[in-house]
């Protein structure tokens, strides 16, 4: 199949079941806007290359089909890109070596600059264990009396150090706090006190904090990619990776079942 035909494969097998894409929009929570770039082969529109298969494989479930078919023709008709962590390191996904850049006068220069820090490290390892040979094995102690040349050492009294006071719990600004952290590119939807809606895409490293009176409805696209805080506390939350999560529901209630399991344990 090739990818002028894949969106239109995509649309004639919905409406052969007689399925609008504002049912599919509905029921998966994909934005109507995604599901018709899906149909006119504009994936570029998607929020980022990550979410196509997620997207194809929630459509294809709703409307019928075998999502690895559906995944399978779109891998065939959009051959993707080397994406770094793959298997054969610096292999494309064809399977053919990735080609070997030229030697030049570059390389030569880098094999210099590194042999130059290689003999400037051997030098400073060296000076260092020739200044340890000659340090005294049992160096005088400037307070004996037999090297001041004084009489008696007078007995200094120890100084009191009181203990730093220990910090007080934070506080959370609002009822209910919820921090994402990232580990990797996820698309998020939150929904705060079911009224405040945002929609944004995190990437690695990335932090994301929440603030609401009651409730906060979290949609994930890479449930896997995700660590969820509660009110400073950990929300265990059992997914894998790429799996998208839908409609998880935040409130006073967990915040508080949270806390208490911490009490308990």
């Amino acid at each position: 199949m090739d990818s002028a035909s894949f969106g239109e494969w995509l649309r004639r097998q919905r409406e052969m079941r007689e399925i609008s894409l504002r049912d599919i929009a509905d029921r998966t929570k994909i934005s109507l806007r995604y599901l018709e770039a899906m149909e006119t082969n504009r994936f570029d529109l998607l929020p980022a290359p990550v979410f196509a298969k997620g997207f194809l494989r929630e459509y294809a479930r709703y409307v019928g089909l075998s999502p690895d078919e559906v995944v399978n023709h779109y891998l065939s008709a959009f051959p993707q890109p080397q994406v770094p962590g793959d298997e054969a390191a610096g292999r494309p996904r064809g399977g053919k070596p990735a080609s070997r850049p030229a030697l030049g006068g570059r390389t030569w220069s880098y094999g210099l600059v590194l042999t130059v820090a290689g003999l400037v490290l051997l030098a400073l390892v060296a000076l260092a264990a020739w200044l340890a040979d000659r340090r005294p094995e049992n160096p005088a102690d400037p307070a004996d009396p037999a090297v001041t040349g004084g009489g008696p050492a007078v007995a200094v009294p120890p100084m009191r150090v009181e203990p730093p006071a220990a910090p007080a719990p934070e506080t959370p600004r609002s009822p209910l706090e919820v921090n994402l952290d990232f580990a990797r590119e996820c698309w998020v939807e939150a929904l705060i006190d079911g009224k405040n809606s945002r929609s944004e895409l995190r990437v690695q490293g990335e932090s994301l904090q929440l603030e609401a009176e009651r409730s906060v409805v979290l949609t994930l696209g890479d449930g896997g990619a995700v660590e969820i805080h509660v009110n400073g506390h950990p929300l265990p939350l059992a997914r894998s990776s790429g799996q998208v999560v839908r409609d998880l529901l935040i409130d006073l209630d967990t915040a508080r079942a949270l806390k208490e399991k911490k009490l308990e344990g």
